[in-house]
C-alpha cells in the first residue's frame, strides 16, 4: 500500500540526489529506506528507480509518484494545519443567536 512517507522519501531523494542524503535528512538509515523502498517496488509490481551503480534515475512510474507526491504532499500539509487550527480554536464558525 501506497503512504505519505512514501511519497515524502521520493521527494527527499530528489531533492538530496541520493538514497543516503534523503535518509540522514529523514533521520532514518540508508539501509531502512532501501529496504522501505524495495518493499514498495515489490508490492507495486514495478520498479521506482533504475539503479545505475550508486545512482538512481527515476523510471516512468517514479516520475508519476514524484508528481503525485507534489501534488498530494501539500494538500496534506493543508489539512493537518486546518485540523490543528480547528483543534485549538482558530478556525470555524461561531453562532450568535439573540431574543
Amino acid at each position: 500500500m501506497l503512504e505519505r512517507i512514501h511519497l515524502a522519501v521520493l521527494q527527499e531523494v530528489e531533492k538530496q540526489g541520493s538514497l543516503t542524503a534523503a535518509a540522514d535528512k529523514l533521520c532514518v538509515t540508508q539501509s531502512a529506506l532501501s529496504h522501505s523502498m524495495k518493499k514498495l517496488e515489490q508490492q507495486l509490481g514495478t520498479p521506482i528507480w533504475l539503479r545505475e551503480g550508486r545512482s538512481l534515475r527515476l523510471t516512468q512510474a517514479g516520475r508519476y509518484l514524484l508528481e503525485l507526491a507534489g501534488r498530494v504532499l501539500p494538500q496534506l500539509q493543508l489539512a493537518e494545519e486546518r485540523l490543528r487550527q480547528f483543534a485549538q480554536g482558530e478556525r470555524g464558525s461561531l453562532r450568535i443567536g439573540m431574543e
